[in-house]
């Protein structure tokens, strides 16, 4: 086990070294990693090609029919000043308390409705528009970024934890985490929208003209998540079906006495969460710590979610790093709200002893994953700087 860990160390260092050494030309670097990827596709084709068609049919039953519809309605809304009539009626009760302007409730409802990455999409069109200013931008895309309410409810509530109202819990713990972190970036200065008016829109726009460019909008923006979740998909995939990281994992955690595949299960989620929560759900743990870890994973979101967003703000110059930081803290958070919601409720546990409460090796799996998550984090933000420094 030791040696394990201590090859797995050198290895990490080695990594760094390497970085460091082509820290002045990164494209080497960045072709060295797609090179070795390129030759652990092809050593893996069979069950690569079987996680991009699982990918593919997720896109057709799951993406397509939520993304492209609210996509298009949303693009359509824009065109004909949807943001000012919206804003003058939501602004007040949703944006005034966080300090935002009037037409920043727009992107925060689509977020609400339709989860990620459409919250951030909408954010840069209203920057790109002139609606909001840099630094609100830069406010709302940690704001307007949540998993939707049908992935929470529905596909782990119902579906993976087969209680829908463990998937409220889970939504509260969500929605309260991403406000809280509207309130702990918030400028104290005077609020946005009394020092800013929102640009005219033209209203006698033709409605075939509007509806080819909310199609336009909406079939590219489809397709472009669409993509990262097969990509992400073979990723996933491959890390599934390399049983020395699994290994690796397993002594991690028998080292740290903890449940079996709980480090796993995160690691996984902090790369695609739809797979590290599915995975969580099957874990012989209380239920509070397990929704809580949920909780997290849906708040963080997860690399293949930070992909999407940096694909839509590349363009702006907005920090990944810091986004990603801040996304970490509102994973924290919303882990924390939603242990303490489900135990307050005297929720059943699911215990991973014989035990029926929480006890000190509870109370110390709950120490040693706070750790494993301040790593994570600190990792995850640390490669986002590398690689996105000028």
């Amino acid at each position: 086990m030791y040696s394990i860990i201590f090859l797995l160390i050198i290895i990490f260092f080695l990594l760094l070294l390497l970085f460091k050494l082509f820290n002045k030309n990164q494209n080497y670097f960045m072709c060295i990693l797609i090179t070795g990827f390129i030759f652990v596709f092809v050593y893996n084709l069979e069950s690569c090609i079987d996680a991009a068609l699982i990918g593919v049919n997720l896109v057709v039953k799951t993406i397509i029919p939520t993304i492209f519809p609210f996509s298009v309605i949303c693009n359509l809304l824009i065109s004909y000043d949807g943001v000012g009539l919206y804003s003058k009626i939501l602004g007040p009760i949703l944006c005034k308390p966080l300090k935002l302007s009037k037409s920043s409730s727009f992107p925060i409802v689509a977020s609400f409705l339709s989860g990620y990455p459409l919250g951030c999409k909408y954010c840069c069109d209203l920057y790109s528009l002139g609606y909001i200013d840099r630094k609100e931008f830069e406010r709302l895309l940690n704001i307007a970024s949540n998993a939707s309410p049908m992935f929470i409810i529905g596909s782990i509530g119902a579906t993976m934890l087969g209680d829908i109202k463990l998937g409220f819990i889970l939504l509260i713990g969500n929605y309260l985490s991403s406000i809280i972190v509207g309130i702990l970036t918030m400028n104290h200065t005077k609020t946005s929208s009394v020092m800013k008016e929102l640009p005219k829109n033209n209203s006698n726009m033709n409605f075939g003209s509007a509806l080819k460019s909310a199609l336009d909008n909406g079939i590219n923006t489809t397709l472009q998540v669409g993509a990262f979740v097969v990509l992400f998909s073979i990723i996933i995939s491959i890390i599934k079906n390399n049983t020395y990281i699994s290994i690796v994992f397993y002594n991690i955690e028998e080292f740290l006495n903890l449940p079996k595949y709980s480090i796993y299960g995160l690691f996984l989620g902090s790369v695609e969460f739809t797979n590290g929560c599915k995975l969580i759900t099957t874990l012989p743990l209380t239920l509070p710590f397990k929704l809580a870890i949920i909780s997290f994973i849906c708040s963080f979101s997860g690399l293949s979610v930070i992909a999407q967003i940096s694909s839509f703000v590349y363009k702006y110059d907005i920090s990944i790093a810091k986004y990603s930081f801040i996304k970490f803290i509102q994973g924290v958070i919303s882990f924390s709200i939603t242990f303490i919601i489900s135990s307050i409720f005297s929720l059943q546990y699911t215990a991973y002893t014989s035990t029926t409460t929480i006890d000190n090796y509870n109370i110390s799996i709950i120490i040693s994953l706070s750790l494993s998550l301040l790593l994570i984090g600190t990792l995850i933000i640390s490669l986002f700087k590398k690689l996105h420094r000028s």
